[in-house]
């Protein structure tokens, strides 16, 4: 063919122009038919037994999974095959599809599908399409497999849009067939995720009835909602403790002065006394608690040869055993006696008392029952030994006690998720030697000696208001003694009068008559031991 050259150059005046065509469906559209038609293909992708033809480059151009198998030195960038385990074939081939023509359709059928493989695959524009179609179609039947997704495959906005919904139709949701289905798990999260704010219809689900009174007593009591339900009334709170602290049968007694190995047992029904195994160590001025039928008997004073000794060691029982025997556990990290002791959720936390120099000391630290051990706190604001400890509203309350230079009637606050003590309404009589316990959302202060004389008044505290007021008086003073709550009445149990005479008398206190009265006598002397109920 002759060589021909054309010009038109300078010969009309029409500007340049430029032309932008949009041929990427053409080319697309070309490419997927050649795929269909197995020309220009260079890569099979494998999911089980599904063969599914297709091209490197528009693999990488679309999926972020491909594109970094096919530019990185991976053995895959070389294959002619490569398979993809643990994703749905039917999926992987409608987003291979999608890739040369744009087109996908999304139902309730295969969303789920979809969402997982574009996931994994890391498609970005089919797993939007995925989230946007989920976000609207949530329902009471398909919202906690929508909760699944969204947990999955880290979607916050389908995680709030949950929420959102669980809030705005709780009551049919946790009603339905598939709230009653979901794992123990789920349901901590559901509730955790939402009971700001619907803690008011959540706790209509709650049936106390199934509870045992240790965990209504230690765990639903002190629970901040409980306190919160003003519209229910105080009423329903009393009731909860009504039920916690209505079902002991007895009260136990251990150590002491003049007792120091014994453990005795009063009926609060036949007013008898009966003897348990005797401590493995005895004590004086020790502390005990009992948590979930298993009694722990704390540190204390052994009375060596006459003098103080202070120690750290530990034992509990366990009381439901068919044969009562005492086992020790690991001792607490500081030697005290005449110390605070008491129990928030199953926890053990002690706090002050004298060391083995008999000074006051300040520390705290506390037991956890399954990892057996003791762990250091922040210590209180101010030394005291011979004070008490209350738990109360999942605090811990530190009240008077001796400083070394004189009797004390502050009191400091304890929130253990916090690790801060901050001072609270002061007692208005300074007391050391004496009794507290917690009655009806009340903590009592009872008898001690303030310094100047041996008492037997006794004064309460309203956390709500932050004061402290004078209730009745006890038939006699006494100091040294021990308290404890059973039956929703408050039982006192030995100790010493103001003519350091021993006290056998048991006083028992109703709160609704605000009157003392006496129910029974102990066999032996009892002051400087512990008292709990059973």
């Amino acid at each position: 063919m002759r060589e021909m050259s054309f010009s038109i150059c300078g010969t009309c005046s029409v500007e340049e122009q430029t032309h932008n065509i949009d041929h990427a469906s053409d080319l697309l559209q070309f490419a997927n038919e050649s795929r269909q038609d197995g020309c220009f293909n260079d890569i099979i992708i494998r999911v089980g037994e599904k063969n599914i033809p297709a091209n490197k480059m528009v693999l990488s151009c679309y999926s972020k999974y491909f594109n970094t198998m096919f530019k990185s030195e991976m053995k895959e960038k070389y294959k002619d095959a490569v398979e993809v385990h643990g994703v749905d074939a039917e999926s992987v081939e409608k987003l291979v599809d999608f890739m040369y023509t744009g087109k996908i359709n999304i139902n309730t059928n295969n969303v789920c599908d979809l969402l997982a493989v574009s996931d994994f695959l890391q498609i970005l524009s089919v797993r939007k399409l995925c989230i946007e179609y989920l976000l609207t179609t949530i329902t009471q039947q398909n919202c906690f497999t929508i909760q699944g997704l969204a947990n999955c495959f880290t979607i916050p906005q389908l995680t709030e849009k949950f929420n959102n919904f669980i809030v705005e139709n709780y009551q049919q949701v946790v009603s339905g067939d598939h709230f009653k289905k979901l794992r123990k798990d789920d349901v901590i999260n559901l509730i955790q995720s939402t009971h700001n704010k619907v803690e008011y219809e959540l706790f209509k689900f709650v049936d106390l009835g199934e509870m045992s009174p240790k965990m209504l007593e230690d765990v639903v009591s002190v629970e901040p909602l409980v306190r919160k339900l003003d519209d229910l009334g105080w009423t329903f709170h009393d009731a909860v403790v009504q039920r916690a602290k209505g079902t002991e049968k007895s009260l136990i007694s251990l150590g002491g002065k003049t007792s120091l190995t014994k453990v005795t047992k009063f009926d609060l029904e036949t007013k008898q006394w009966s003897q348990l195994p005797d401590l493995s160590v005895g004590r004086q001025a020790a502390a005990a608690v009992v948590i979930d039928d298993v009694l722990y008997h704390l540190a204390g004073d052994l009375q060596t040869d006459g003098d103080e000794t202070a120690t750290n060691i530990v034992y509990r029982m366990k009381l439901k055993e068919k044969v009562l025997k005492w086992e020790k556990i690991a001792s607490m990290n500081v030697k005290r006696y005449v110390f605070g002791a008491a129990v928030i959720n199953g926890v053990i936390f002690v706090f002050g008392g004298a060391d083995k120099d008999s000074n006051a000391i300040s520390s705290g630290e506390y037991y956890v029952v399954p990892l057996n051990k003791w762990i250091q706190l922040k210590p209180m604001k101010i030394a005291r030994l011979s004070h008490c400890l209350v738990a109360h509203n999942g605090h811990l309350y530190s009240l008077g006690g001796y400083d070394g230079k004189q009797e004390l009637c502050s009191v400091e606050r304890y929130d253990p998720s916090s690790d801060e003590w901050k001072d609270v309404a002061p007692m208005q009589t300074p007391r050391s030697w004496f009794t507290a316990v917690v009655l009806n959302n009340v903590i009592y202060a009872i008898g001690g000696h303030d310094g100047k004389q041996y008492l037997k008044s006794v004064e309460k505290y309203n956390a709500d208001d932050d004061t402290w007021v004078y209730v009745k008086d006890m038939n006699t003073e006494r100091y040294s003694h021990a308290a404890c709550v059973a039956q929703n009445k408050i039982y006192l149990v030995g100790g010493r009068d103001s003519q350091d005479k021993v006290l056998k008398s048991i006083e028992c206190y109703d709160d609704q008559t605000d009157k003392w009265s006496v129910v029974g006598e102990t066999e032996v002397e009892l002051y400087y031991h512990s008292l709990v109920a059973v």
